[in-house]
């Protein structure tokens, strides 16, 4: 039973088993995830949401980030991790099926502020839910219900959630089983409302869906025991109609850390992951051939079709339309050279020279399907992108491996100076330096409630 060997897993977990490599990817996952929700407050959808809780008032236990206020771990959690994803900037990872930090991170942070724990501690939750989301992806439910429809941020983010909450209130497997149950009914998100502020509601939804569910487990709240697995349970009602091979989506767990060994892709562009490599190609014809976007006469974008299924919006008119575009963020990499938070905001999507240049664009799908989960399985497929002009010439470029994933990381440099830009549109710069600071070194810290001082 699936259900209850996760629950066993969550439980029985000690930081001091967690290898040195996942740690040190959740150290970047968090930093980064804060560096997001830090530019993704001063978002519309960031403000709404801030508004919304600060009204609804709860204890004062753990920060609204950017918003200087606190308020429930439930309520904080829906705040962080809808700002978090409110700019389509934060990490993803095939083998967690979707956005693992928007879900995970603003539960541990939200529960570990509420309880005063330590970096360590925060870090270690982290991981655990991480491995608990992977194993579920791995078992290849999460490619089956995307396809039909569902986000899986959403859906698979709740139960990694909640595993990450149960785990710092050490739970026992019973409790977290009674977690993953009550989890598994409050998942959901719909990928129709991509490019809405919905979308980034559902990442905090399933961050907030954790930490209730761990919540009320701990309190004796009952769910089914065997939620993952059951006849109607998560997986066959998700849309797995199959019979699922448990044992191989399971074998990694407490043994390969998928947080480490899967990696984590961090995001150069603030834009749905199925734009990176579009707009990478782009910024490269850009800068070696400087065409005139007057005299570009067709755009031809190379895809797969899992992105045709992802970027949705193919004449798009508003700046969050405009992240899940392929069309638009060619055309803008071709004006400007570049592609930053600047580039999503209705005005921009709506100048002449890009609707033209978006008119004139067609995706056609030329590379294999990619493939969430599976051990092995390369998420990714290479993208390209070809121009045409008015006196005939033709340039192509293929981006085959994205930049900001485990094949191609950032460098630190690079990591920090994007957590410094997003940053300090928020904080003053003794508070970035500050934060940046005690997140280096995350896994020594005593109190995360430092940290969450500092960037609340």
């Amino acid at each position: 039973m699936i259900t209850e060997r996760l629950a066993h897993f969550v439980s029985e977990s000690s930081a001091a088993n967690i290898p040195q490599e996942a740690i040190k990817f959740a150290r970047l996952a968090i930093t980064d995830f804060l560096g997001v929700t830090l530019a993704g407050s001063k978002e519309k959808a960031g403000d709404i949401l801030a508004e919304c809780v600060g009204k609804l008032g709860g204890a004062a236990q753990s920060g609204v980030v950017g918003k200087g206020f606190k308020t429930s771990p439930y309520l904080a959690a829906l705040a962080n991790g809808t700002s978090g994803h409110a700019l389509d900037y934060d990490d993803m990872s095939f083998a967690f099926g979707g956005h693992p930090s928007v879900s995970l991170a603003p539960t541990v942070l939200g529960v570990g502020e509420s309880l005063g724990v330590s970096g360590i501690d925060v870090l270690s939750a982290y991981i655990v839910g991480f491995e608990v989301g992977a194993c579920i992806t791995g078992s290849s439910v999460v490619q089956s219900h995307y396809l039909q429809g569902w986000h899986s941020t959403g859906t698979v983010g709740s139960l990694g959630a909640a595993a990450a909450a149960a785990w710092l209130l050490r739970l026992d497997a019973h409790q977290v089983r009674m977690a993953l149950g009550i989890a598994a009914s409050l998942a959901g998100g719909l990928r129709q409302n991509f490019g809405t502020m919905t979308k980034p509601l559902h990442a905090g939804n399933s961050a907030a869906n954790g930490v209730l569910a761990a919540l009320l487990a701990q309190r004796g709240f009952t769910a089914d025991e065997n939620i993952i697995e059951a006849p109607l349970g998560f997986a066959r009602v998700f849309g797995c109609a199959g019979d699922v091979d448990w044992e191989k989506a399971a074998a990694h767990l407490g043994k390969s850390y998928r947080t480490a060994t899967a990696g984590i892709t961090f995001k150069p562009y603030p834009s749905c992951g199925g734009t990176l490599g579009i707009i990478e190609s782009a910024i490269n014809l850009k800068n070696q051939y400087q065409p005139d976007p007057g005299k570009i006469d067709e755009i031809e974008l190379g895809i797969s079709p899992f992105e045709g299924g992802v970027l949705i919006h193919h004449r798009p008119t508003k700046g969050l339309e405009g992240k899940f575009s392929a069309e638009y963020c060619a055309a803008r990499a071709l004006v400007n050279g570049k592609v930053g938070l600047a580039s999503f905001t209705d005005e921009q999507v709506r100048q002449p020279v890009v609707q033209r240049l978006i008119q004139r664009t067609k995706c056609v799908e030329r590379y294999p399907m990619a493939v969430m989960g599976s051990e092995g399985a390369k998420g990714e497929s290479p993208q390209s992108v070809t121009i045409r002009l008015d006196d005939g010439a033709e340039y192509s470029d293929e981006t085959l491996v994205r930049k900001g994933g485990p094949e191609r990381p950032m460098s630190l440099q690079e990591f920090e100076d994007k957590y410094r830009d997003c940053s300090s549109l928020v904080l003053n710069e003794e508070a970035v330096k500050r934060s940046i600071s005690l997140l280096r070194g995350l896994e020594t810290l005593g109190n995360i409630r430092e940290l969450m001082e500092t960037v609340t």
